[in-house]
């Protein structure tokens, strides 16, 4: 867990040297929500009435394992430790590991709740149920701040035309909103400034997985791309993984404002059709230097009046 915290601090201000930004206010990336069910349950007590069942109980474990639990306790560990000796005992339920299934996975999604989401839906390289959720929780506090600069960027029009001359005013109203494309392109230049943190491989365990890009310190394009994927999972932008478990170049195809596109974070690019490897214009290509302007609107301070 304190390796964890220092790889993705490491990355954090790593990250904002590479983009320009310092990542505060509504933009701020941390390793963990403060009231995430990992880092909540992580000292966790696992007493009940005098005696101690860590032995057999691990309170996330728990919580993560049953639905009907989560949805009847919460994230309260003196509840699901009280049921776990009274009922989940003579029930049968697992408590010391993660039982998970052949379809799904049960992931912390940073507050008080969980998301359910299919193992099927896509390839995640070989990662262990563990690397899965650490992946996933680095990759949705991305999305987050991507969103949080988003809303900041898109809003930042009004409230600038507003103080403005009625000539600037004109012009502010008619920036353009952030786009979905710009949106992966802007996640894809988060994923190569994970990626320039690490060590190109294509051997090993890891190399392979998101958890590999943002925490193993180990990549390729396929780990990349997987990366990239468990971003826009969380921004709700479907995709598919070109070229998957091949030794070709590879990269998320996406679904953007209504079209087919791309995403690839080893180049920090996204565009509207083809991939320019499959023969896409690459004068169509939505960089990440190009667009990440309209993120930092977020993490901006606010300029002095004279």
């Amino acid at each position: 867990m304190r390796n964890l915290k220092a790889k993705a601090f490491s990355a954090m201000l790593s990250l904002a040297v590479f983009t320009g930004v310092s990542f505060s206010g509504t933009a701020t990336l941390e390793a963990y929500a403060a009231d995430d069910p990992y880092t909540a349950f992580s000292k966790a007590t696992t007493v009940y009435n005098g005696v101690d069942y860590k032995a057999e109980y691990n309170p996330l474990y728990y919580y993560l394992n049953y639905a009907d639990l989560r949805n009847a306790f919460g994230a309260n560990p003196d509840k699901l430790v009280e049921h776990w000796v009274i009922f989940g005992k003579k029930e049968g339920r697992v408590a010391n590991r993660l039982i998970g299934d052949s379809t799904e996975f049960v992931v912390p999604t940073g507050d008080k709740d969980v998301i359910v989401i299919p193992k099927t839906k896509h390839d995640n390289g070989g990662m262990t149920y563990d690397q899965e959720i650490q992946a996933r929780n680095i990759a949705k506090q991305i999305a987050e701040a991507i969103e949080n600069a988003a809303d900041a960027g898109n809003s930042s029009g009004t409230s600038s035309a507003s103080s403005a001359s009625s000539s600037s005013k004109s012009k502010s109203s008619k920036k353009k909103p952030i786009k979905e494309v710009e949106k992966v392109a802007y996640a894809a230049g988060i994923v190569k400034a994970y990626c320039d943190l690490g060590t190109y491989t294509t051997e090993g365990k890891i190399y392979r997985t998101a958890y590999g890009v943002f925490i193993g310190g180990e990549y390729s394009c396929a780990g990349a791309t997987r990366a990239l994927g468990l971003i826009l999972d969380y921004l709700g932008i479907s995709w598919v993984h070109k070229n998957i478990n091949s030794w070709e170049d590879q990269w998320c195809q996406v679904i953007v404002d209504g079209k087919e596109g791309y995403g690839d974070g080893i180049t920090a690019t996204a565009g509207y059709g083809k991939h320019p490897n499959e023969g896409g214009n690459k004068k169509d290509v939505v960089s990440y230097s190009k667009i990440r302007y309209k993120f930092e609107v977020a993490t901006e301070k606010p300029k002095k009046e004279k």
